[in-house]
């Protein structure tokens, strides 16, 4: 079979028909061996697979999330906008992969703590496969377009299971907007239901946006300052009312309804 094809014209192993064009996920080989899905118009490789059937399906599989009518949690933000909420699926690196586009230097700085040029694959899958209780991750989409355009997530700690990292990232134009606390108030959600009491976050000192959002959510202790770096803890609200039962249930997808 020829490589670099476009996925819409393949056929899956089941002999079905082509997916629909126009198509934005593509296959090519790796210069260390394997095969690469990549993004049209995007540098960073989505995944490496070690055959080219591997690398095919996979392209597929992202093709059917990009054209994925999802359902979810319908957000309208302080401004007037509106997202599409849910839990992050493994299916969703190619929305990662277009939206570090939309972060600036900036952006990038204040969520890693360094200069960054992308995602690795290793960094792709770690952020979209995961098990939804010891790692959550929550996502935004403009429903308008399709694409991502924030995400909050947890990682629990092995050695401390009652607590657990938290961070949010939200593109630049959707930045100021509510976007930040209205995916990290889902996220709380979430880890109260998986026993998690504390997170923790490393931010700078001068970003005054993400501590007053984990204001928001708790008391915050200041257990570190390296330089212009902070560690923090927050104690998170014990216990939540049914109405943010129900945002949970609808942040996983299990319910579809209109604010």
């Amino acid at each position: 079979m020829g490589l670099n094809r476009r996925v819409g014209h393949l056929q899956s192993l089941t002999g079905s028909r082509p997916y629909s064009l126009p198509v934005r996920c593509y296959v090519e080989p790796s210069p260390a061996g394997g095969y690469f899905v990549r993004l049209r118009g995007e540098a960073a490789p989505l995944s490496r697979h070690d055959t080219e059937e591997e690398a095919e399906a996979a392209a597929a599989a992202y093709e059917r999330g990009l054209a994925r009518q999802d359902t979810g949690e319908y957000v309208v933000l302080k401004d007037g906008g509106e997202v599409l909420v849910r839990a992050v699926r493994p299916e969703d690196k190619p929305l990662f992969v277009a939206g570090w586009s939309g972060l600036s230097d900036e952006s990038v700085y204040r969520r890693f703590l360094q200069p960054r040029h992308g995602l690795s694959v290793n960094e792709l899958a770690f952020f979209t496969e995961i098990d939804h209780v010891d790692h959550e991750a929550i996502g935004a989409m403009d429903p308008a377009t399709g694409q991502g355009v924030g995400v909050a997530r947890y990682v629990r700690e092995t050695d401390r299971p009652h607590v657990a990292e938290a961070a949010v990232t939200v593109v630049d134009e959707w930045q100021h907007r509510g976007l930040g606390g209205k995916l990290l108030r889902r996220l709380c959600a979430r880890a109260a239901e998986n026993r998690i009491r504390v997170f923790t976050a490393s931010l700078l000192a001068d970003n005054d946006a993400m501590l007053s959002l984990f204001n928001r959510l708790g008391e915050v202790t200041v257990t570190r300052r390296d330089g212009p770096t902070l560690e923090i803890d927050i104690e998170l609200p014990v216990e939540f009312s049914t109405l943010e039962r129900t945002l949970r249930e609808a942040a996983a997808g299990h319910v579809w309804w209109r604010r």
